[in-house]
């Protein structure tokens, strides 16, 4: 990929950056694995359509509607990010996904504007204003809202049941049974959820292998290994250089990321989210007393100089400028994409994954956001054809997820030579949990149970580093610890067969008080955070509770509550 990409940080991934983060990791002459899902598009309608046998897809449900003859047309709104996009001669309405298909299934989609996705969402509210609307678009929750009390978007409850295709169907009970039923306005299905990858960015345990394996370490099995672990690494002179200058832990100043979440989350911690008590009612995982055995652990670590004494004021670029002088030895991080920086950061130093383990016999949930990519797809309601939206749907998934061919994946999804990424002109778009799927896809092959041609490109690309790591070729350790027999990939299907996710039960759009309260809110409990772990009274805890109850938060509780009684 070209200089110009952004590094994917080792920590998460910001679901807003979701598609600039696929593009940044597409496959170089490096053998770094692309997380770009790979392409299946049929390259214009000469050529083979995505249920043959380049595609490596299922053929689409019969539940689609037939080819529309004579053609129809869809208007919509786009929304780009600063690649280049088109190849010569093409445009927003004449390019290989639109014309792919306008000859397969009989739909021309015109774009009534294209703009870079900061400036989209105010884009839409001045259409909302204006009271224009195309036949489809992506809106934000909000504005969904906004558009359904305005009677402004068509029910999709039984088109969706007529003619959503078995693909769209998995891809949405991947997401979480929790994000269709977002979609829904009083039992209907009013928009179809631009789904997102939230189960892929979740934590994992990050160490690094020679500093295990010079211990003799196990797999932690639980917090309190984690914890001995980070003394050992702090205490006993891992690098050797005589002096106590390394830490067992890395952490920076941002509270939301992996590096603290992963932590909070194995002692059953969710910060920012809402989860269901012992009664069924939903409560803020702010202000549970599992945030405060989780403060009082890292006051702990704090205390004895297993973290670094000054995490509360430094970035995550000083973080990584620790890992990579060899200071830190181990840290929550992301799931999808850190292998690959921390091959940058450290290339002579391999890195473990694992599983975040639980402070107790009950398995560690990991917490993950409303799993969208910020918006939802609605049709408006004077459309004539929105069935029309399935097709489209059915070409980005063929397109992007489910093409074996190397030729066709250049042509619709990314062409390295040019530098042209074709996948931003699909209409519609929802995205795949699907790191899992690529870990078994390629061990079966790895393991001669099936041939390289069933593969994507994507996998093909991760399955040669594989086999060169293997060879002896250590540089492709960060492909191998990816999606390798004991790899974050197999993290990840541990993850789904055991369910370890905690979503938040709050999926409505913002309260009142909410709007009103929540930044304050939030600020003083950050401030709490910070306060404790720099050895303040643990009664700081218990002080924040009774003030955020004060400042709002029994307001936005007892709101929360009455959306969650309207759903049922």
């Amino acid at each position: 990929m070209p200089n110009k990409s952004r590094r994917i940080s080792i920590i998460g991934v910001s679901l807003v950056m979701l598609m600039s983060v696929i593009f940044t990791a597409c496959s170089n002459n490096k053998g770094e694995p692309s997380t770009a899902p790979s392409s299946s598009a049929p390259s214009s309608s000469a050529e083979p359509s995505p249920s043959s046998s380049d595609s490596g897809s299922a053929a689409p449900s019969a539940g689609l509607p037939s080819k529309f003859d004579p053609p129809i047309q869809l208007t919509t709104a786009m929304a780009n990010y600063s690649y280049t996009k088109f190849s010569d001669g093409e445009t927003t309405d004449n390019n290989v996904y639109t014309n792919y298909i306008k000859d397969t299934y009989g739909i021309e989609v015109k774009a009534i504007w294209d703009v870079p996705f900061e400036q989209y969402e105010q884009k839409v509210n001045l259409m909302i204003a204006s009271g224009e609307m195309p036949d489809f678009l992506a809106v934000s929750p909000s504005q969904f809202k906004q558009l359904y009390d305005a009677g402004s978007i068509a029910d999709l409850t039984d088109i969706y049941e007529k003619y959503a295709s078995d693909q769209t169907r998995e891809i949405m009970d991947l997401a979480g049974a929790e994000v269709l039923e977002s979609a829904k306005m009083k039992g209907r299905l009013m928009s179809i959820p631009w789904t997102g990858v939230a189960k892929e960015g979740v934590s994992i345990l990050w160490i690094r292998k020679d500093w295990f394996e010079k211990f003799n370490l196990s797999a932690p099995q639980s917090m309190a290994d984690v914890l001995k672990i980070a003394e050992t690494f702090a205490t006993q002179d891992p690098d050797g250089n005589g002096k106590p200058d390394t830490f067992g832990l890395g952490l920076y100043k941002e509270l939301s990321e992996n590096a603290m979440v992963g932590f909070l989350n194995g002692f059953h911690a969710y910060r920012d989210i809402w989860i269901k008590d012992a009664d069924g009612k939903l409560v803020s995982g702010d202000i549970q007393p599992e945030m405060k055995t989780a403060l009082a652990e890292l006051q702990a670590l704090y205390k004895n100089g297993w973290i670094d004494k000054e995490f509360g004021v430094k970035d995550i670029q000083k973080l990584e400028e620790s890992i990579a002088s060899g200071k830190v030895g181990m840290f929550f991080g992301n799931m999808g994409s850190a292998a690959a920086p921390l091959q940058q950061l450290t290339p002579e130093n391999e890195w473990l994954p694992f599983a975040v383990p639980s402070v107790d016999s009950e398995p560690a949930k990991l917490q993950i956001p409303l799993n969208i990519f910020n918006y939802y797809w609605v049709v408006n309601k004077n459309a004539k054809h929105p069935e029309a939206i399935f097709p489209i749907i059915q070409t980005w998934l063929d397109m992007f997820y489910y093409n074996t061919s190397d030729e066709l994946y250049t042509q619709y999804n990314y062409d390295s030579e040019q530098d042209i990424a074709h996948w931003m002109n699909a209409p519609i778009k929802i995205y795949k949990n699907k790191r899992a799927e690529n870990h078994l896809a390629e061990i079966e092959v790895l393991n001669g149970g099936k041939d390289k041609t069933s593969l994507t490109p994507e996998q093909r690309n991760n399955l040669a580093g594989m086999e060169k790591y293997l060879a002896g070729d250590k540089k492709y350790w960060n492909v191998y610890y990816q999606d390798g027999p004991e790899s974050s990939g197999k993290i990840a299907v541990e993850y789904l067969e055991k369910d370890m996710y905690q979503p938040t039960q709050f999926t409505g759009t913002p309260t009142p008080a909410m709007l009103q309260k929540k930044a304050n809110l939030d600020k003083i409990r950050d401030q709490m955070i910070l306060k404790v772990i720099l050895g303040g009274s643990l009664d700081e805890f218990d002080k924040f509770v009774e003030q955020w109850k004060k400042l709002g938060g029994d307001e936005i509780t007892a709101e929360v509550n009455e959306w969650f009684a309207s759903t049922k």
